[in-house]
Formats: structure tokens, C-alpha cells, sequence
């Protein structure tokens, strides 16, 4: 009769300790699971690293991001591509050979002519198809890479494989007709400066040769001073249309990469400063204790 009561007091017991023991564990793990949050870091941005990889050796990006199909496309319009251009440029050196093996007055001459160019603007047209695809790699890398996340590395280096795609990316698109306003003046300005500059320096080649045979386009109504400072002038002009093509291309990855770090600002309506007039002391007027004064407030809504 006495075990009884021995058996219950150890259920009991045991009973408790398993109780606790369950609390322990419960209150255990959610404050690991706190601990183990508050230590946890924020991922590194390898951003840098996979841009370089995928300049070095094209697909690795690809490879970075787990995206194994991507690879076969790329290398196969970079390929072939690649393929194109060589062939098409093996065909214009031959179409080139004749041609300066032709006499001038050979009325087959203008027809190797067109060929040959058409085909050097072929050849043009793969190997520009083919910087396409490299750069669409290496795009790609870099976007699926930062695809949870804004980085203001990734816009820069947008910006700096093409012109405006920071922008793009960042949401600015009204920048990019400002850029690219920019970029097409300023080359306009160029090819009209170079072709002054080739003008004048085939003028002043022609007055500076001792034949005199040769005349040149002016009929020899400019001196060679003349000819001398306007070619130098046309020149002048050209290189600095190239300083200013230089400026807006920086110009734009700087602006990409100060909008990526802007890009999460807070910019809530609720944040405001305003100075409005007011009218001070109409409360007290009314009870004649002092006079209205007019005034300026100055009001802060955070």
C-alpha cells in the first residue's frame, strides 16, 4: 500500500522533468534561431567578379548563376558570327586583289568594286553581330546576378557596356534620349570636322608639291597659309568633339552610378519642408490682449 503513493511521486516527477525539458527546448531553439538571425550577414557582392569573369571567358557568368542553357545560345551566335566575318573578309581580300590588279580603264572595275564593298560591309555587319552577342553575355551575367537586388555596381557597369542601359536599369529613361542627343552630336561634329581637315590637308599637299601639274579643288585662289590655318583649325575643332564624346560617356556612367545608390531613397510625399505666411497671435487679438502680426512658418512632416 505504501509503493503507491512512492510510484505516483516518481510519475510526477518524471512528468515535470519532461515538461521542463520541452519548455527548454522550445525556448531553446526560437532564441538560437533569434541569435542565429541577429549574426546572420548580408550576402558579399561579388558584382565585380562576375563582370570580369565574364569579360575574360564569355558563359562563365552563365555559369555563376546556374543558367547551363544559356551557354549553348551564346556561343553559338558568337561562333557563327565569328565564322561569318572571316569568310566574308577572305572573300573581300580576293574581290580587293583583283580589283588593284585591274587597269583603270577595265569596264569591269566598278563591278569588282561594288562586290568588294559589299563585301567589307558584310564583313562589318558579323563581326559587329558578334560584339552583340559578347556584350549581351555579359549583360546577362551581371542582371540575373543582382536579379533580388538593386546594385549600383551593376548600373555602372551597364552604363559602361552601353551607353544608357544603366539608366534603363536604374528607371531613368528620359535620360536616355540625353545621352544618346549627346553622343550623336558630338560624332556628327566629328565626321564634319575630319572631313574639313582631310580637305584642306589634300589642298595644302597639292599647293606644297613642287609639280605643277597638280591643282588643287580651290584652283589655287588660297595661299598656303590659308589652306595651313584651316586645316589646323578643322582639326582642332575635331579633337575636341572627341574630348566631348569622351565627357558624356563618363559623364553617363557617373550619373549611373550615383542614381544606383539613389535609387532606394526615400522620397515619401510625407517627407516635406515648407515656409508659408501666417497670421501670429490671432487667437490672443480677439481677447485684446496684443496686436496680429503677420509672418513666415516654417514646417517640417516627417
Amino acid at each position: 500500500m505504501k509503493t503507491i503513493p512512492l510510484i505516483s511521486h516518481i510519475g510526477r516527477q518524471a512528468f515535470n522533468v519532461l515538461l521542463a525539458f520541452l519548455l527548454l527546448a522550445i525556448t531553446g531553439n526560437e532564441g538560437w534561431a533569434q541569435d542565429t538571425t541577429e549574426t546572420l550577414k548580408p550576402r558579399k557582392d561579388f558584382t565585380t567578379r562576375v563582370w570580369l569573369g565574364a569579360h575574360l571567358l564569355p558563359g562563365s557568368g552563365q555559369v555563376v548563376n546556374k543558367q547551363y542553357w544559356k551557354l549553348p545560345i551564346f556561343y553559338a551566335g558568337m561562333g557563327s558570327m565569328v565564322y561569318m566575318g572571316i569568310h566574308s573578309n577572305q572573300t573581300y581580300l580576293s574581290k580587293l586583289s583583283a580589283y588593284n590588279s585591274l587597269a583603270d580603264d577595265d569596264p569591269n572595275k566598278e563591278i569588282y568594286k561594288e562586290q568588294m564593298v559589299k563585301r567589307r560591309r558584310a564583313r562589318n555587319a558579323y563581326v559587329a553581330a558578334a560584339g552583340v552577342a559578347y556584350i549581351a553575355s555579359v549583360a546577362d551575367a551581371v542582371l540575373v546576378y543582382n536579379n533580388e537586388k538593386h546594385s549600383p555596381v551593376a548600373a555602372t557597369i551597364l552604363s559602361t557596356l552601353v551607353p544608357g542601359m544603366g539608366q534603363a536599369y536604374n528607371q531613368k529613361y528620359w535620360k536616355i534620349p540625353v545621352i544618346y542627343g549627346g553622343l550623336s552630336t558630338f560624332y556628327f561634329m566629328i565626321s564634319w570636322n575630319n572631313r574639313g581637315y582631310k580637305r584642306f590637308k589634300k589642298a595644302l599637299l597639292y599647293v606644297m608639291d613642287d609639280d605643277p601639274t597638280t591643282i588643287d579643288e580651290f584652283n589655287g585662289a588660297r595661299s598656303e597659309d590659308n589652306l595651313r590655318y584651316y586645316m589646323d583649325s578643322y582639326r582642332r575643332n575635331r579633337d575636341l568633339c572627341i574630348l566631348g564624346v569622351t565627357a558624356v560617356y563618363v559623364l553617363n556612367i557617373l550619373d549611373a552610378n550615383v542614381d544606383g545608390f539613389l535609387y532606394d531613397w526615400n522620397v515619401d510625399d510625407n517627407l516635406s519642408f515648407r515656409v508659408e505666411p501666417s497670421v501670429l497671435n490671432s487667437s490672443l487679438a480677439s481677447q485684446s490682449y496684443s496686436t496680429p502680426a503677420f509672418g513666415l512658418t516654417c514646417r517640417v512632416t516627417f
